[in-house]
């Protein structure tokens, strides 16, 4: 190192040989503790982690979706009355329907009405030829009458019979009273020697003679009083049912002329001049005018619930009309049954057969109860769970619930859920997987 001496007043200069040169201006500056920077290293690092910890503690353990809020319904559970009810479609079908059928087949031989007239009981519709039917009826028309005759000729014998006894009877008895009176009046001139003694002891056998005979006939009438009364009966009852043979041969061709059984509208007739109609083939139908019936398929879980008697609701017009049902068909079709219900007062003016009605058919009594919206998250989850919107609304929680009866607007609340708690009602399809879910702009 070297110095410049004689020359106080300047600067001078230390030259090192190895470093730096440093003047009279500068000075040491001794480096800092590296321990310090450690320790604020750490605590950053620290603090980094225990944000990243919460937030995956809070957000990714919790598998959080963003949904935008036009994607959700939110509902709120209040308290109200709640009707348990069937909903269900009808249609309206006249209360009376008879269904006309040919009895006995055969050609068309005369239509006498139209489609859709109005036609009375009895009154003649169709009239249809079979000769070969008729002829078959008149032979046997025939034979019928052929054994009747035989039966009453026998039962006028049989008549014969009796009146013969009795008049046999009548002159047997004549005969004893006259002898006896003979016998009495020779008895009185026995005694002067005017009768011979040869005469009364004739007279006496003819008098015994009389009436053993006439005891003979009574036995014999007996005994065909016993028969023919048997006879008669037998004979009696058959031609009861010969006489009708012989109304079912002509209620036969009777069968022919094809009449309205009851009073209504000819629907439907399927019947032209000269057409072959076959035995029991279809011919029209006949519904009973300004009277209907509804017909309402229910799904077969409630067909354990459904009885005659219960009420329904039908809005037509506007305005409400209550039915009851009246007939329940216990046949399963298409996992579907069938009720027939009647209107409880007059029915609407404007009904016509065939119309759609919505039925709501109640199954319970109304009760106050805790209720929340019927939506498509009942079937997502199966009623098990429930998103509850926070009193925010910027976020929802799965939250476990237990659910009681349900129609389609209303969910009974049995438990997990307050009266004024929000809940998600829309569709669960995309949010099963997710415990939290965060409503508002995917943005946000």
């Amino acid at each position: 190192m070297q110095l410049n001496v004689g020359r106080p007043w300047r600067k001078t200069a230390v030259i090192l040989e190895d470093g730096p040169v440093l003047t009279a201006m500068d000075r040491r500056v001794e480096p800092r503790s590296r321990i310090r920077h450690i320790i604020l290293l750490g605590l950053g690092v620290t603090v980094l982690l225990a944000t990243a910890a919460a937030g995956y503690m809070r957000f990714g353990l919790s598998r959080t979706l963003v949904v935008p809020s036009e994607r959700v319904v939110i509902s709120t559970v209040k308290t109200g009355m709640f009707v348990e009810y069937i909903p269900a479609t009808a249609s309206v079908a006249p209360r009376n329907t008879a269904y006309l059928d040919a009895v006995e087949g055969g050609q068309v031989a005369e239509v006498m009405v139209e489609e859709g007239a109005h036609v009375e009981r009895g009154q003649p519709l169709v009239r249809l030829k079979n000769t070969n039917l008729q002829l078959e009826v008149l032979g046997r028309q025939a034979q019928l009458m052929e054994q009747l005759d035989r039966l009453n000729s026998t039962l006028l014998s049989f008549e014969q019979a009796r009146l013969a006894h009795e008049r046999d009877l009548i002159d047997a008895g004549a005969q004893i009273k006259q002898i006896s009176e003979r016998l009495r009046r020779r008895e009185l001139l026995r005694a002067s020697g005017a009768v011979s003694e040869s005469e009364i002891a004739e007279l006496t056998n003819d008098l015994e003679r009389y009436r053993q005979l006439e005891a003979s006939m009574r036995e014999a009438q007996a005994v065909d009083r016993r028969f023919q009364s048997q006879q008669v009966t037998q004979l009696r009852d058959t031609i009861g049912k010969t006489r009708a043979d012989l109304d079912m041969a002509a209620e036969t061709l009777q069968g022919l002329l094809v009449k309205a059984p009851i009073t209504g509208q000819l629907t439907a007739l399927d019947a032209h001049l000269g057409e072959a109609k076959t035995a029991g083939q279809r011919i029209g139908q006949i519904d009973e005018a300004d009277t209907y019936k509804v017909e309402a398929a229910i799904d077969e879980f409630y067909l354990r619930r459904v009885a005659v008697g219960q009420a329904a609701l039908s809005e037509v017009d506007g305005h409400q009309y209550r039915l009851e049902i009246t007939k329940v068909y216990p046949q399963v079709r298409e996992r579907l049954f069938k009720v027939d219900l009647l209107f409880s007062d007059a029915p609407p003016q404007s009904l016509r057969r065939g119309q759609t009605l919505q039925v709501r058919l109640e199954i319970g009594a109304a009760h106050r109860s805790l209720l929340v919206a019927n939506g498509p998250y009942y079937e997502d989850t199966g009623g098990a769970w429930v998103f509850v919107v926070s009193s925010s609304g910027t976020e929802a929680v799965r939250r476990p619930v237990r659910f009681g009866r349900r129609n389609p607007e209303q969910i009974e609340v049995l438990a997990g859920l307050a009266d004024g708690a929000r809940i998600i009602t829309s569709s669960y399809e995309s949010l099963r997987a997710f415990d939290r879910i965060r409503i508002g702009d995917a943005a946000d």
